[in-house]
């Protein structure tokens, strides 16, 4: 297993900070893309309706597209400041609004299957498989399961039901775990087992971040269960989450724009 630490994370921190615009693949002028994204949807298969919006440049499927899931009882909203950067660095990514969950059972099976039905929708041949929290759990169930999983990105992801413990096989694609210090809000660092079953992943650690920093934007309402940190803390961890997963993202699934 690769581990680092918030230290180890520094490095690429200086790399990604000190970056050229020049080096950044953004849209190029009159190339489509999608400035305000409009809410579209789809059925579900199991009778819901998936609300998705997809962010950054349009362009063919030869190009990965991040798909990026929420936490449990949460919404896209909650992902919207990582989708909206990557997006500005022309990355093509999509955020969406599970529509299975209740207050007892998020369904996290179902959510990866509709996550999986929306890239086959889209007709995307490569893509990005990424969540934070449960969301984590439904894209790497996604990603097993999927011939067209070209990466996944796990932001602090959080097990549920030993889905991911016991599945049966590992990823076979560049896999990063962000992973925060551990809460009853990531279930303790649940994903551990995981992590120690396969240690082919890539496992980086920030001990000072709480659960709260892996969604931007940052809601003030989760310091009440998982932890507080104060503004300066707040503004330093994000950069940090977000240098750290960008990076690798940049590095794993797109060489294209990668300095």
């Amino acid at each position: 297993m690769k581990l680092n630490t918030f230290y180890a994370g520094l490095a690429a921190l200086f790399m990604l900070s000190t970056m050229s615009c020049a080096h950044v693949n953004k849209p190029q002028d009159g190339e489509p893309r999608n400035s305000e994204p409009a809410t579209e949807q789809f059925r579900s298969i199991y009778g819901c309706e998936v609300e998705y919006e997809r962010l950054g440049p349009v362009r063919n499927s030869d190009i990965p597209t991040v798909i990026l899931a929420h936490g449990f009882r949460r919404s896209r909203d909650s992902m919207r400041g990582w989708a909206q950067y990557w997006a500005e660095l022309g990355v093509p990514s999509i955020i969406l609004d599970f529509c299975n969950a209740t207050l007892i059972n998020g369904h996290h099976q179902r959510n990866a299957v509709d996550m999986r039905a929306l890239a086959e929708k889209l007709g995307l041949d490569k893509v990005v498989y990424a969540g934070f929290s449960a969301g984590g759990l439904a894209a790497y169930l996604a990603a097993l399961d999927d011939p067209a999983a070209a990466a996944y990105l796990g932001l602090d992801s959080v097990d549920s039901g030993d889905l991911a413990r016991e599945a049966p096989r590992q990823l076979t694609v560049p896999a990063l775990f962000l992973v925060g210090e551990p809460s009853m809000c990531n279930g303790h660092g649940n994903f551990n087992p995981v992590f120690e079953r396969w240690p082919k992943y890539t496992v980086m650690s920030v001990p000072q971040a709480t659960h709260c920093q892996f969604e931007i934007p940052y809601d003030k309402r989760c310091a009440w269960l998982c932890g507080h940190r104060s503004q300066e803390e707040k503004s330093a961890l994000e950069f940090e989450l977000r240098t750290l997963a960008t990076q690798w993202l940049l590095q794993a699934a797109y060489p294209g724009i990668a300095p």
